[in-house]
């Protein structure tokens, strides 16, 4: 009787341990999402993102958002032609530099990262 009990614990003992090894290990698999914005998402994106930077106030951001609207569908528009999309660039720099004092523009153009994401000088260059 004593070894039938301790024949069933080693038993129970062996499937237990074998049922402990067979669990799979969950992964998570991250993943690269590339969402695509509307103009008028990113150029409300951009006129927040250099509000935010200069502090701006809202009339600004109004109009900066509005100007990056109309940048974002020059640059997302497949019929445009490069040299479009050049001179829209230059007029966007002109018309932030003619919006801001030196002294902004100058912290604006020491931010390389917003001031190329802003000028959108890589978009025409793929």
């Amino acid at each position: 009787m004593k070894k039938i009990i301790i024949l069933c614990l080693l038993m129970l003992a062996v499937s237990v341990n074998a049922i402990a090894q067979n669990k799979k290990k969950i992964t998570t698999v991250e993943t690269n999402e590339v969402v695509k914005l509307t103009p008028k998402q990113a150029g409300k994106k951009d006129g927040a993102a250099i509000a935010q930077f200069l502090g701006l106030d809202e009339n600004l951001t109004i109009a900066f958002s509005n100007l990056f609207e109309m940048k974002h569908e020059k640059m997302q528009n497949s019929n445009e032609t490069n040299e479009i999309k050049k001179e829209m660039s230059r007029i966007v720099g002109l018309k932030i530099k003619a919006s801001i004092d030196s002294n902004q523009f100058e912290k604006l153009k020491a931010n390389t990262s917003l001031y190329d994401q802003l000028m959108s000088t890589d978009a025409f260059e793929k």
